[in-house]
C-alpha cells in the first residue's frame, strides 16, 4: 500500500468508508503527523526530560486532529459519546476512534497496548469477540440443553480502532487501523487489521485551505479603504 493510489483501496477500507476511503486514510496520516509534530515541541519546550508532555500532548492533539481532518469529507458528521472528552468523527455511518498507544507497544500489531477503559470497552463492544473470551455462567456449565452465547458481530455502520504509535525519538512509526477492541490488560485484539504507510506522501495543506486560521496573525488581510474620507456629517449620512 505505498502507492499513493493504494491508499484506502482495501476491500474493508472500501466497506466501511465508500467513495471516501482514500481521503479517509490520507486525514489520518496527516493527523498522526501532527500530533507528533505539536507534542515533539511541546516536550522541547518543558525541558523534561522523561515523555510525559509528549504523550500527554499526542493524544489530545490527535482527537482534535483527526475530527478537524476529516472536516471536509462527504457525508461526515461528529458525536460525543457518553464518557469521551472529545468528539468522534463518524464517515458514511462509520465512527472512527483514534488512540495512541502505550510507550512499551513494538511496532508488531499484536504488541499494541492502549489503556483499558469502562468508555472504550463499551465502544468498541460491537467488534465481534474471540470464542475464548465468552465463558459460560457456572449455573450454566452442567446443563447439556444450554444454548451456546451468541457473539455480536461487526456491522455495516461500526466503531474502527486506529491505533498510533509513536514517540519523541522514533516519530510517528506506525498506524495501525481495523475493527478491534481491548482485552483486560489493554492489549489490542484485531478481528481484522490493516496498516497504514506513514511515509506515504499526502497533501499535508489539504484540511488547513478550508480551515479558519488557529491564530489572529494567520487571517488574511481585509481590503482596506485607504482613500480620504468626508467629514462626520457625510459618515452619518452614507450609514453603516
Amino acid at each position: 500500500m505505498g502507492a499513493m493510489h493504494g491508499l484506502g483501496g482495501s476491500e474493508w477500507f472500501r466497506a466501511r468508508f465508500g467513495d471516501a476511503a482514500p481521503t479517509v486514510a490520507e486525514a489520518l496520516i496527516r493527523a498522526g503527523r501532527s500530533a507528533h509534530d505539536t507534542s515533539a515541541d511541546t516536550k522541547a519546550a518543558s525541558g523534561l526530560r522523561t515523555d510525559e508532555p509528549y504523550g500527554a500532548t499526542f493524544w489530545q492533539v490527535l482527537a482534535l486532529g483527526v475530527v478537524e481532518e476529516l472536516a471536509e469529507v462527504q457525508n461526515v458528521r461528529k458525536i460525543r459519546p457518553k464518557g469521551s472528552r472529545f468528539y468522534l468523527p463518524v464517515v458514511g455511518g462509520t465512527t472512527i476512534y483514534a488512540a495512541k498507544c502505550a510507550s512499551q507497544s513494538g511496532p508488531e500489531a499484536d504488541r499494541l497496548v492502549i489503556r483499558w477503559s469502562q468508555f472504550r470497552d463499551e465502544l468498541l463492544s460491537d467488534v465481534e469477540r474471540r470464542p475464548e473470551e465468552y465463558l459460560p455462567l457456572p449455573e450454566w456449565q452442567d446443563d447439556e440443553d444450554a444454548e451456546e452465547l451468541a457473539s455480536p458481530t461487526s456491522e455495516a455502520e461500526a466503531v474502527v480502532l486506529v491505533a498510533f504509535v509513536a514517540s519523541d525519538r522514533a516519530g510517528l512509526e506506525r498506524i495501525h487501523i481495523g475493527d478491534g477492541y481491548l482485552d483486560a490488560h489493554g492489549g489490542v485484539i484485531w478481528i481484522h487489521h490493516e496498516e497504514l504507510p506513514v511515509e506515504v506522501e499526502v497533501n499535508l495543506g489539504a484540511a488547513n485551505a478550508t480551515s479558519q486560521p488557529r491564530r489572529f496573525d494567520e487571517a488574511p488581510m481585509k481590503d482596506l479603504d485607504m482613500g480620504v474620507r468626508g467629514d462626520d456629517d457625510d459618515l452619518v449620512a452614507g450609514g453603516q
